[in-house]
């Protein structure tokens, strides 16, 4: 018997793929209407969008090209629905244009400050290098011998939240609060389950454990370059506000003197001239 397919939704007019064809999710009946399947698929290019059970506050689909010819950069990713609409990742679309998301956190336990702005936030596990001793004995010929040597192990601080701002990074932990100035970031390093992270005022780097360490190490860095950015330009008004105001003043008034002074030396030089014009005569 032939299948009969049913089309429950239009989830995209283009595809975010092929930009051609029209992604719908579609049920099929198989066997006489005992078997029912559905998938969201595109009549163009074939490729596959399996919606996720996520806590996002829109719909989210990650792609399958196993059954397509397309190509995507994001094959096998869960993207929002905004974001295949646009065509670009939240994340590269902050990369492109040097920008930063701007979340709303609802019950977030830490107090920002004035002109404090959130724009991304997860749990973390707080890790830190600690020095481990270990000791071996051994006996030979009824004499006891040993030696001990130590090496950095990373272990497990604490577990809470971590916050990233416009101006700093902050750890809310079920024992410990901690902040890190942006101003202050010295090193960012990215690893497969985490990040690192080390400030100028603390001598221990600090790895915290999350589920998206490369959105983390990305989203800090465009961070850090509009605190660079921003110092630039304060200095730069700066200069210019000190040369039209007292320091202008005092310059025109400095060069007013100067010339008088040169006008006086002249004077004196012409009256030198012409005393020994007269003397040879």
């Amino acid at each position: 018997m032939a299948e009969k397919a049913q089309t429950l939704e239009v989830i995209f007019d283009k595809c975010p793929v092929c930009k051609k064809g029209k992604v719908s999710h579609i049920s099929t009946k198989k066997f006489f209407g005992l078997m029912d399947s559905a998938q969201i698929k595109c009549d163009h290019c074939n490729a596959i969008f399996i919606e996720q059970d996520g806590k996002e506050d829109q719909r989210v689909f990650e792609l399958d090209l196993s059954e397509s010819k397309a190509e995507s950069n994001y094959n096998g990713q869960a993207l929002k629905m905004s974001e295949w609409k646009r065509g670009l990742s939240d994340l590269d679309f902050c990369i492109k244009n040097n920008s930063l998301p701007n979340l709303t956190v609802m019950g977030l336990k830490v107090v920002l400050e004035e002109g404090e702005r959130t724009h991304w936030y997860s749990s973390a596990v707080m890790m830190e290098e600690r020095a481990v001793r270990n000791y071996q004995s051994y006996r030979v010929k009824g004499y006891s011998f040993g030696n001990s040597e130590s090496h950095g192990e990373l272990r497990r601080i604490d577990k809470g939240n971590l916050l990233l701002t416009n101006k700093r990074i902050i750890f809310n932990g079920d024992f410990k609060h901690l902040e890190y100035k942006l101003d202050k970031v010295m090193a960012l390093e990215e690893f497969k389950d985490s990040f690192e992270i080390g400030v100028s005022n603390r001598q221990k780097l600090q790895t915290f454990l999350v589920d998206e360490p490369h959105k983390w190490v990305v989203y800090t860095k465009i961070a850090l370059s509009k605190i660079k950015s921003k110092g630039k330009s304060e200095k730069n008004v700066s200069i210019e506000v000190s040369s039209t105001g007292s320091d202008a003043t005092n310059i025109k008034q400095d060069l007013k003197k100067a010339q008088e002074s040169l006008a006086k030396m002249k004077e004196q030089l012409v009256k030198i001239q012409e005393k020994k014009k007269n003397g040879k005569k």
